[in-house]
């Protein structure tokens, strides 16, 4: 079942509109979460909200929003304040003009979002305006309310749907003169160049996200079941760091070993295991837990 929607309302072309539902395309369901722990009983912290001055344990259901306008003076809205504080955008999505992809840089391009028909009653509507889109071979720009902020979004036929991506602000982004301002520019050698640009013929191809698995995270889920078996994680070799003496040199050598570097096998050096002391009336639970981790492993 596709998951709940993040935005229900109106995509809107001129006089043409029909409903649609927002969904984020992005999941974290298999990232590894870790939480603060007590080694000395093995129980999980508690994050509380304390009030800054009183020190006293508030609810969460009795706080409001606030606003900080003067030093420790706040103007504070309720929750039915802000949700009634809606503009245009807050349910409809209207198209307000078409761009070339390239009119974007990719630096103001941040999460993205699937759009979908919300019912039979507008699809008819919706493959109009996803058509329109495609024939047209730009992005849609238009504006939608998320997160308690209005969002510039660009949209384009994807399959038999939409993709949105929210765009940044501009002040929301650092110029890069700031950065690259005191880089200098000193003359290429043409010889090198042409090396260079050899190897990038050698490393061309095309992008595959299942290449580019985490393995950062795989090592984390290395150490993870080298924990649950009392074992130490085994040591991988660390690859030294390059010296590079001559730029000519080292370009020549790439190329020689077909533009591909070695695989570096990163940093080790064991994981010290800290077996915490487990609570009698969990001990079967987490024995239970282990024999699942074998079995799953095994599978």
């Amino acid at each position: 079942m596709a998951a709940r929607p993040f935005w229900r309302g109106h995509l809107k072309l001129s006089l043409v509109s029909c409903p649609v539902q927002l969904h984020s395309a992005v999941t974290e369901k298999n990232d590894i979460h870790l939480n603060f722990i007590n080694p000395e009983t093995g129980n999980r912290i508690r994050n509380q909200t304390i009030d800054a001055e009183t020190e006293e344990v508030v609810s969460r259901e009795d706080l409001v929003r606030g606003y900080q306008f003067a030093k420790d003076r706040y103007v504070t809205f309720t929750e039915d304040e802000l949700a009634d504080l809606r503009i245009e955008s807050s349910s409809t999505m209207e198209i307000e003009k078409f761009v070339p992809q390239e009119d974007i840089p990719p630096v103001y391009f941040d999460k993205v979002y699937y759009i979908t028909p919300d019912g039979e009653a507008g699809l008819e509507a919706f493959v109009v305006i996803r058509e329109a889109m495609e024939k047209a071979g730009m992005l849609a720009i238009s504006r939608v309310v998320l997160a308690r902020k209005e969002r510039a979004i660009a949209m384009k036929p994807e399959d038999k749907g939409i993709v949105a991506y929210s765009l940044r602000e501009a002040d929301d982004i650092k110029p890069e003169k700031e950065y690259f301002k005191d880089i200098d520019s000193p003359r290429v050698d043409k010889d090198m160049l042409e090396i260079a640009m050899r190897l990038v013929k050698q490393k061309s191809g095309h992008f595959d996200p299942d290449e580019y698995e985490d393995r950062y995270e795989q090592r984390m889920r290395d150490l993870i079941q080298a924990k649950l078996k009392g074992v130490e994680l085994e040591p991988i070799e660390e690859a030294d760091e390059p010296k590079v003496v001559d730029l000519m040199e080292a370009l020549k050598r790439s190329l020689g070993e077909g533009g591909g570097r070695k695989e570096r096998k990163g940093s080790g050096g064991g994981a010290t295991i800290h077996q915490l002391k487990p609570k009698p009336k969990t001990a079967k639970k987490k024995a239970a837990k282990r024999t699942t981790t074998r079995r799953r492993k095994r599978g």
